[in-house]
């Protein structure tokens, strides 16, 4: 299974061709196991630089937030600084396994509209149980974003490395056009791309058919949750 998803990376079109054609759905457990232990591992690790994070925002929402009182606003920024910065079991834990169980969701509603855009697009063919577990492999690349991202967060001790057009530091963070650049993400068109192989495959199309449709799903994506952000950021705001 090691190997397996070592060749997703190394040689993504029959690797996966192997996956489609021997598909066992249980296969897509040992992927989506190895992405929640990272997420919780770099979760322990950049600990104190997502605080920072958390706080900068938290701050910055309640300070310009005209809807509160100013006399009120000292007192919540206090108890809030309490909550981010507490190094308490159960808080540390809950931040650990939000992070982890947050790939299992994705990976599954990835695989969902993944499945309906190439149904709609590329004609029927796949059932979930397949493009869940190929969606599950083609995230291998996150491994390798943790791999390269985590070390350099903490050793510069700042969390936003961005690996894309988020680099350009266009917009306010929360904005709509920074959110959407942001996603525009070396990693993120990696993965599509791994999906848009399986897909082909899976749909009997060719690569680069199931790549606009994939790439056409992503971007409709990115447009809607950076739409959403940057609504809840106007409210908070």
């Amino acid at each position: 299974m090691l190997g397996t998803m070592i060749n997703v990376i190394t040689a993504p079109g029959e690797t996966i061709g192997n996956i489609i054609k021997e598909f066992n759905w249980k296969q897509a457990l040992m992927p989506m196991a190895l992405l929640m232990v990272l997420a919780a591992l770099s979760g322990f690790i950049l600990s104190d630089q997502i605080a920072d994070l958390q706080w900068e925002q938290i701050e910055k929402s309640i300070s310009n937030n005209s809807n509160i009182p100013e006399e009120q606003k000292e007192q919540i920024l206090s108890s809030q600084y309490d909550r981010v910065y507490s190094k308490s079991g159960a808080s540390a834990i809950f931040t650990y396994v939000s992070m982890a169980i947050s790939w299992p969701i994705r990976i599954a509603f990835w695989a969902l509209f993944a499945m309906l855009a190439a149904n709609l697009f590329l004609g029927g063919g796949g059932t979930y149980g397949q493009v869940f577990t190929l969606t599950s492999f083609a995230y291998m690349p996150s491994v390798v974003e943790y791999i390269i991202k985590v070390p350099i967060q903490y050793i510069t001790d700042n969390i936003m490395i961005y690996t894309g057009l988020g680099v350009l530091g266009i917009g306010e963070q929360g904005e709509f056009l920074n959110s959407f650049l942001a996603g525009i993400d070396l990693f993120a068109f990696w993965r599509v791309f791994l999906v848009a192989v399986g897909m082909g495959i899976l749909y009997n199309k060719s690569t680069k058919t199931a790549l606009i449709a994939m790439s056409a799903l992503w971007i409709f994506g990115l447009v809607v949750f950076a739409g959403m952000g940057s609504f809840f950021a106007g409210l908070g705001g």
